[in-house]
């Protein structure tokens, strides 16, 4: 017997006036997708599809069959934290309102750097509150982990070392849907890569499926995927 998909879109399109942010876009996610790179253009459509995901859009033409909110962990591309809490008000703040939350998990992401138990949200650098926001979204147990650019900020060893912890410390069963930019450097955690441009998906596939449409290159499938639909 097939699992049913953790998340399925069908023909599923978001206007903004006459603005299509994603149009037709249908896909699936299975609980053993593990790591899902969503790559694509600026403008294509993948904070959108996120939020559409998470819940926090609800007028589209489509169908949408998603978790419930409190089963989706969700790290969206701009800091949440109020800048007067200290990082373990923050850490008690979520783990009172998440029954699944880990602490272990939370004190591992943060282990070897200064972001320490006193230190206050608005103290942090862009790369560190990056880290607590990306530990405090991991240390749950959801359904589904959707992360929106979760690395812009953050230097590339510890980058290394943050993207090695998302894969080994994500909850049995629970698909991780990672937007970013970056690819080469990266592209090692991803177990399946999704691209859309332009509202539209272009290719939903293993690594190595997509690899093989630039030479063994993941980036170089990307740029010749993207620029045969522009």
């Amino acid at each position: 017997m097939v699992d049913s998909p953790v998340v399925s879109f069908r023909s599923m399109s978001v206007r903004y006036g006459r603005f299509e942010a994603i149009r037709r876009l249908s896909f699936d996610l299975l609980a053993d997708f593990g790591v899902v790179g969503l790559f694509g253009p600026n403008g294509a459509g993948k904070t959108t599809t996120m939020r559409v995901l998470c819940g926090d859009i609800n007028r589209y033409e489509g169908e949408a069959v998603v978790p419930s909110r409190k089963d989706i962990a969700y790290l969206p591309d701009k800091p949440f934290l109020y800048r007067w809490l200290s990082v373990e008000q923050a850490m008690m703040l979520f783990a009172s309102r998440h029954a699944d939350f880990r602490k272990a998990v939370f004190e591992h992401f943060l282990e070897g750097s200064n972001v320490t138990m006193r230190r206050r949200v608005g103290e942090l650098s862009k790369g560190m509150s990056e880290r607590l926001h990306l530990a405090l979204i991991m240390a749950r147990a959801p359904r589904i982990y959707v992360l929106d650019e979760p690395l812009a900020g953050v230097d590339p060893l510890t980058r290394d070392r943050l993207l090695e912890i998302i894969r080994v410390s994500r909850s049995d069963g629970a698909p991780v849907l990672l937007s970013t930019h970056l690819i080469q450097g990266v592209e090692r955690i991803f177990d399946r890569v999704m691209m859309i441009s332009d509202g539209r998906l272009l290719v939903l596939g293993t690594v190595e499926e997509v690899r093989r449409q630039g030479d063994g290159d993941l980036e170089q499938a990307y740029k010749r995927v993207v620029s045969s639909y522009e």
